[in-house]
């Protein structure tokens, strides 16, 4: 797990492994940490996109 990812995450690693394991999908640690940095990586890049869309005008 990245470390600077670690720090701002409000959803552990076993949170992850329950909401996993209550639709039937069995993870290991390890996976539920790859999990969680892919996703916590494509919220910031999804958000970072819209601030840089947000002042451009569409036509």
């Amino acid at each position: 797990m990245h470390k600077d990812l670690q720090k701002k995450r409000n959803i552990t690693t076993k949170d992850t492994i329950r909401a996993m394991n209550e639709n039937g999908i069995q993870i290991s640690e390890k996976e539920a940490d790859e999990i969680l940095d892919f996703l916590y990586i494509i919220a910031k890049l999804t958000v970072n996109q819209y601030i840089n869309d947000e002042g451009k005008e569409e036509f």
